[in-house]
């Protein structure tokens, strides 16, 4: 990795997403994530979630959150409490799972993404990550990717 990303750009995005107060982390992921797993709530593919906790927990930057489903809505909360499964990883590792330049399968088999807990819960979640279909994603949210792939490309590659 380039010095100047680890020295100067993790901090600096680890340091900002933890100052960011927790309502409005709560808010945008529940939007956020209620968007692109539209289809798959309405489907009942996110089911396995109904009043079970998934903690998804970024390491580098020591930060996280509790994420269920209830009836058809997403709930975030912190990350502290209880979680029936938790994936865990650095930020590059997840930059690279949700701009799709690392297959899930390989994150979580060189051990660079775990999954603690309910193993099955946690297979199941990677499994609708890795069949989650970019093209009926909103718009901005594809740019979005578009450009954490892009960067992450550049960032990583150094």
């Amino acid at each position: 990795m380039h010095p100047f990303i680890q020295k100067v750009v993790e901090p600096l995005v680890s340091q900002s997403a933890q100052v960011c107060p927790f309502l409005v982390q709560k808010v945008a992921l529940e939007k956020l994530l209620s968007q692109v797993f539209a289809i798959e709530i309405a489907e009942g593919d996110l089911d396995c979630l109904e009043g079970r906790w998934l903690k998804v927990y970024v390491k580098d930057m020591q930060i996280g959150w509790r994420i269920t489903l209830s009836g058809n809505r997403v709930e975030v909360e912190r990350v502290a409490g209880e979680a029936d499964v938790t994936i865990s990883g650095n930020a590059r590792e997840f930059a690279l799972l949700v701009s799709r330049q690392e297959d899930p399968d390989t994150l979580f088999f060189q051990r660079r993404l775990t999954i603690e807990g309910d193993t099955e819960l946690g297979l199941e979640v990677k499994n609708i990550l890795d069949a989650l279909d970019h093209e009926n994603l909103p718009f901005p949210l594809k740019q979005l990717l578009d450009s954490v792939s892009h960067v992450s490309r550049f960032i990583y590659a150094a």
